[in-house]
């Protein structure tokens, strides 16, 4: 269920819970208030009778739609724990391919992507690190620079891991200057790690493209230029 049809199904609830509490407090009330009615209904026993059968109905029906609620809750949670499975990356938190596909596929809508820069990222080193220092040491390489990575990303544009070793960066309205200060900063967090953690050192390759330099008029053409260029 998406978040429109669970919010509209929630509203429905709520609104048949609302009517069914409303009913339920006038009910009370007129049996409160007007002693003609509280006697006739505890003087007559078949009408005693279906009062009490009507108050178990409300209160089914109201631990009825309580369940309903708590249920919704728990499909809303599980869709998102898919939702992460089908597009986060289970290693680094980053998007996984399949997220990188969405943002570019909202990308390719877009109708001036004069001024859009894209880089690709690989740590060409891990494969020597998984042979020597073994794969959960690899693993934890990887998810050391994805933080870094992301913690940046966010100031910048969008930063998915689009294979192993590989992760994509998309910055909207991207000059020169700002992708060299994107570059200059990743640059940077590299080195102190390098400082903090010594051996094996952690390295980046980096490639890039400027639309405002290429002057290419779809998302798709940058994609696959700077892929044919880092390939």
């Amino acid at each position: 269920m998406n978040n429109d049809r669970y919010h509209n199904f929630k509203l429905f609830k709520l609104i048949q819970l609302t009517l069914l509490v409303l009913f339920g407090i006038m009910f009370f009330c007129y049996l409160k208030f007007d002693p003609l009615l509280r006697n006739n209904i505890f003087s007559n026993r078949n009408l005693l009778t279906i009062c009490v059968f009507l108050w178990a109905f409300m209160i089914y029906s109201a631990i009825c739609l309580i369940s309903d609620f708590s249920q919704l809750q728990k499909e809303i949670v599980e869709n998102h724990k898919l939702h992460q499975a089908a597009y986060l990356d289970s290693l680094t938190g980053l998007p996984n391919r399949n997220g990188c596909d969405l943002i570019i596929n909202k990308y390719v809508n877009k109708r001036d992507v004069s001024k859009i820069g894209c880089a690709l990222i690989e740590l060409p080193r891990i494969d020597e690190i998984n042979v020597a220092n073994g794969r959960l040491f690899g693993d934890k390489y990887i998810h050391d620079f994805a933080q870094m990575l992301e913690l940046l990303a966010n100031k910048y544009g969008f930063a998915g891991r689009n294979s192993g070793n590989e992760f994509l960066l998309i910055i909207d309205d991207c000059p020169a200057e700002k992708m060299q200060e994107f570059i200059g900063a990743l640059n940077g967090e590299i080195e102190r790690y390098n400082e903090q953690h010594g051996e094996p050192a952690m390295e980046v390759r980096i490639g890039y493209i400027l639309n405002e330099q290429e002057g290419l008029k779809s998302f798709l053409s940058i994609i696959s230029t700077l892929y044919s260029r880092e390939r």
